[in-house]
């Protein structure tokens, strides 16, 4: 029986609430706080009591309550926790928040608010704190019962309509499916929540086509750079040995950020990216060549042991590299709308290998990349390259003699088999014999010698001074037929 009762220091107040015991569905004694009404505590004693009985009974369903627990807790919560689990789960930190955060914008979004309110990209520090504030707001009050197809995909709606690009939305729509993945696998949802929600196709919306440039081109960038001012802290010299390595070796933007003093290994020239940095979260080694080698062993001989290697500017490395090609005189974006950004060092990076012949296999490994097909992606040769390769390709004319064109006059017009021709061959396999053979190797009619070949309009072939069809040709000789069947 469950019992009623107020603690020890209560027991002389009247405002004080009650509290009750009873025994779970396990058997295991609770106490629950009621209130200051002891027949209103009473009542809900027996009711957890009786609850308890019937999910012993199996008449309850314990897996509703705990849907319904769920469903009632702050949709920020569950984010928290899902941040943590992909955690525990191997992905870095970066990846984790990365991800979630970016739900958490599209629940704003879904909130009402305006795309360009909670994504923090080109946001000072005051907008950035504001951000927070009004995502947060609008976590603690979304449920787990907001997240449905329709409600998502109108998010996703708004921020394409916002300027942001498809690749944008369909990184908000992974996010989204990886939450509702997740949250139906640790019994927050009987359903996945998600079904049905559309791929937005990025190919129709390029918003940042890269290029490469020729190999003239980036010997000149380094060249300009090398002799630049100051970006911020990254002088001429640095920026130039930061170029040459991204494309040298395909190293992403923050990869090179993190890249310290120890990270190098003079000895086999290689420098080491640690996991919490990389893409794939996979600790990655990749050599360098020697003559970078021996440029970025001086230079790193003169940085702090600890520190940074290159002080890259966090997020400008677009208009650090903007600056240099200016400088360079060479166009950010070309005629055609094809950009060359930081990030196109990498696309370089791919496109030198495979014009250096290696392996698409090994051009792959060094990219780092899961699919031959995503390394292609990369490789991006320039149409003047493309129109160089046409021309070493081999001729396939063929050799030998080579038939006269035909003299035609009018609808009739005489043809002469030339030495060496194919028609010449079929129709005179041996001069010696008085037999005749036509196009489809057959023998035809025994001659005392060759005869003449004349063109018909149409395209067929008669024997010169005569009405009859001979075999030669598509149509066969159909004498008599009145009715028939065309090959066009």
């Amino acid at each position: 029986m469950a019992s009623v009762f107020k603690r020890k220091r209560d027991r002389n107040n009247r405002l004080a609430s009650w509290y009750y015991a009873f025994k779970d569905e396990n058997g295991d004694r609770r106490m629950a706080k009621g209130c200051p009404d002891k027949a209103a505590t009473e009542a809900m004693a027996r009711k957890a009591e009786s609850e308890a009985y019937l999910r012993r009974k199996g008449v309850i369903d314990r897996k509703a309550d705990e849907y319904a627990a769920h469903a009632a807790r702050p949709l920020g919560e569950h984010v928290d926790a899902w941040q943590k689990h992909m955690i525990d789960q191997g992905d870095t930190e970066k990846h984790a928040a990365l991800t979630a955060d970016r739900f958490r914008r599209l629940v704003a979004v879904m909130a009402g608010i305006a795309p360009a309110e909670v994504d923090g990209k080109t946001m000072k520090r005051k907008g950035l704190a504001e951000a927070r504030e009004k995502i947060g707001r609008a976590m603690a009050k979304a449920r787990l019962a907001d997240v449905n197809t329709e409600v998502v995909q109108a998010a996703l709606a708004i921020f394409l309509a916002s300027g942001r690009s498809a690749s944008t939305a369909n990184h908000y729509r992974a996010s989204a499916r990886a939450f509702g993945r997740w949250a139906k696998r640790s019994g927050r949802l009987r359903e996945y929540p998600l079904d049905g929600l559309s791929l937005y196709n990025e190919k129709e919306d390029r918003r940042h086509d890269r290029r490469t440039l020729s190999l003239e081109e980036l010997t000149l960038l380094i060249a300009v750079a090398e002799g630049g001012k100051d970006f911020q802290a990254m002088t001429g010299p640095a920026r130039a040995l930061c170029y040459r390595l991204a494309a040298s070796t395909g190293l992403r933007f923050s990869e090179i950020a993190s890249i310290r003093p120890a990270s190098f290994d003079w000895k086999a020239p290689s420098v080491t990216i640690p996991a919490a940095y990389t893409k794939n979260g996979d600790p990655a080694t990749l050599p360098i060549p020697t003559d970078l080698a021996a440029d970025l062993a001086a230079f790193v001989a003169t940085v702090t042991p600890g520190s940074p290697v290159f002080p890259l500017p966090g997020g400008k490395g677009a208009e650090m590299l903007r600056a240099d090609l200016a400088a360079a005189e060479i166009p950010y974006k070309d005629a055609s709308g094809l950009v060359f950004d930081f990030h196109a060092l990498r696309c370089q990076t791919a496109t030198l290998a495979d014009a250096a012949g290696v392996s698409p296999r090994v051009v792959q490994k060094m990219m780092r990349h899961s699919t031959l097909e995503l390394t292609g992606r990369y490789t991006r040769p320039r149409a003047v390259d493309i129109e160089a390769a046409a021309d070493k390709l081999p001729s396939l004319r063929p050799s030998g003699d080579r038939p006269e064109p035909m003299a035609m006059t009018g609808t009739d017009a005489v043809v002469t088999p030339q030495s060496g021709s194919a028609l010449a061959a079929r129709s005179v396999p041996d001069q010696s014999t008085s037999v005749q053979y036509g196009p489809n190797g057959k023998p035809m009619a025994a001659l005392g010698s060759l005869p003449e070949v004349v063109a018909t309009g149409r395209g067929g072939l008669k024997q010169a001074g005569t009405g009859g069809m001979t075999g030669l040709g598509l149509e066969p000789r159909t004498n008599g037929l009145k009715v028939r069947c065309s090959t066009d």
